[in-house]
């Protein structure tokens, strides 16, 4: 199994709009092969930085 954690830094004025397309493709990516596990981080103290937090079966997925 692999974890990905994958940084992403916004300009303020574009996170509401990540956020829901976040939300809206959400199940999406989650259900790409080998993905086992997805959740979205927002750092504490600084709302324009996100996270990806994943498993995955394996580097190839």
């Amino acid at each position: 199994m692999i974890i990905r954690i994958v940084k992403m830094v916004f300009k303020p004025e574009h996170v509401p709009a990540f956020v829901q397309l976040f939300e809206e493709r959400k199940e999406r990516i989650a259900g790409f092969e080998g993905c086992l596990y997805l959740e979205l981080w927002r750092e504490a103290g600084n709302d324009n930085v996100f996270f990806t937090y994943s498993h995955w079966e394996s580097e190839q997925a």
